[in-house]
């Protein structure tokens, strides 16, 4: 009897749980990461599917609005996060120090941040009629300027942006920091609490009747400012002024930066013109539309995103510790995450897609099947062309990447010209597709060229 015991309750039970936990604990980090990520793409999702049901046309003035803000996001990441995390190791004798320098780069960005929407507002402002009489004028395709009173509601957006988008940012800034330094638990509690004050605010802006593509940023940004107070008084790190140091940490950032932050610009232009050419073209309906599609295949993200906050800094390590051979496992392993879990996923979507919008957003968002399959698609590749990236910039082939990015945006930014007026959303979807597949192939190939070229442990090759 104790042996039969033995047998169903205990050592062969507890060697299977042993392995489990094991497992468990060997990818916590990449497992905190993507349930950190799931709950900020939940976020996201869920304001957007409020927007779109409770304020329909207002969906698209959030989505541009969320586009500037992943447009800024995006060269603050490669001027500071991401040289952040790859140089962090060098600089463990004057960490404090150099986290200093990162804040000072951080303010200066911050103002040409600021100066750049200001810039946007007078453009907005002014711009739909500039451009309606310029192409009518001078390039004879006045039938892009759609003028309409419907394009000056973004003004209200940009407006609260230039005040508040700091916030928002300095959230993204805390976010790399814990992922770099393996304090992915802080960045979980972090990003719970935005979560939650985010999607209670949003509820009660549509319940009072206040819900607009403007108070939603209102909402978000005040739910970072709050959550990311409490952050810094219960696990805020050490920071101290730079001094000398300021000018060597600035040029070592900037050393990796301007390649970065170069294909950065060129890289995401694509992608943050994508709905203002809609806007032009389709009006803010047909930019609510896309809008909804890509939140739905946003779902993604929770994935995609999530591994990406993972591989950089497991990348960068691994390249240091164990050359080409180990980031090769690395990358290889992340093809296949990819493949098997965004791949399932995008069997999903174009097989329910088109209903699963129907019933999320409203009747409004219906007949949008074609549009998802191709975005999905698109996600997929997407994560293809991060894994790349990842290995890329763990190997500091930053220039490499550069040069990709120029190639991706004139592709896609073509692309987008020939498709986006005559097929509307649809042409935007298949802009999406181009893009990301171009991305993911080219990247690919480089990243097998340079490991194939290196047999050594790492090395700057900035």
């Amino acid at each position: 009897m104790k042996l039969l015991v033995d047998t169903v309750m205990g050592k062969p039970h507890q060697l299977a749980g042993s392995r489990i936990g094991k497992l468990v604990s060997s990818n916590r980090d990449a497992l905190l990461c993507l349930i950190d990520q799931g709950i900020v793409s939940v976020a996201g999702f869920a304001t957007s599917v409020l927007i779109g049901r409770l304020a329909p046309t207002q969906l698209g003035v959030y989505y541009i609005g969320m586009a500037m803000v992943l447009f800024a996001r995006g060269f603050q990441q490669q001027l500071v996060s991401t040289p952040y995390t790859i140089f962090h190791h060098r600089k463990s004798d004057q960490l404090a120090a150099y986290r200093g320098s990162c804040l000072v780069q951080q303010v200066i960005f911050l103002a040409v941040t600021l100066a750049y929407l200001v810039v946007q507002i007078l453009i907005a402002s002014s711009g739909f009629i500039l451009l309606g009489i310029a192409c009518y004028t001078g390039w004879q395709i006045a039938d892009w300027g759609y003028l309409s009173s419907e394009s000056i509601e973004v003004m209200p957006t940009l407006i609260v942006l230039a005040a508040l988008i700091p916030i928002v940012l300095m959230r993204e800034i805390v976010r790399h920091y814990c992922f770099s330094h393996s304090k992915n638990s802080s960045a979980l509690g972090l990003d719970t609490a935005i979560s939650v004050i985010q999607i209670l605010g949003i509820i009660g802006l549509g319940y009072l009747g206040f819900l607009s593509g403007a108070t939603a940023w209102v909402v978000i940004s005040l739910a970072c400012l709050v959550a990311l107070f409490f952050w810094y008084r219960l696990d805020g790190p050490s920071i101290e002024l730079p001094g000398d140091h300021l000018k060597e940490d600035l040029k070592l950032n900037w050393s990796f930066g301007k390649w970065a932050v170069s294909g950065q610009f060129v890289g995401s232009l694509p992608s943050y013109l994508l709905p203002w050419l809609l806007l032009l073209a389709t009006g803010v309906e047909g930019t609510s539309l896309f809008a909804a599609g890509m939140t739905l295949v946003g779902i993604a993200n929770i994935f995609n995103t999530g591994m990406l906050n993972f591989l950089t800094p497991r990348a960068a390590q691994v390249y240091v510790e164990e050359g080409s051979v180990g980031l090769k496992r690395v990358l290889f392993r992340m093809y296949g995450l990819f493949l098997v879990v965004v791949g399932s996923f995008a069997v999903f979507v174009v097989i329910f897609g088109g209903s699963l919008a129907a019933t999320i957003f409203g009747p409004d968002f219906a007949g949008l099947q074609s549009v998802l399959t191709l975005l999905v698609i698109a996600k997929l590749f997407e994560g293809f062309s991060h894994t790349a990236s990842g290995g890329l910039f763990a190997m500091e082939r930053i220039k490499a990447n550069f040069w990709i990015d120029v190639v991706l945006m004139f592709v896609t930014i073509t692309a987008a010209i020939l498709l986006i007026k005559p097929l509307g959303v649809w042409g935007a979807a298949w802009t999406f597709l181009i893009g990301s597949v171009t991305g993911a192939v080219l990247r690919s190939i480089l990243v097998v060229k340079f490991l194939g070229e290196d047999s050594t442990s790492g090395s700057s090759n900035v």
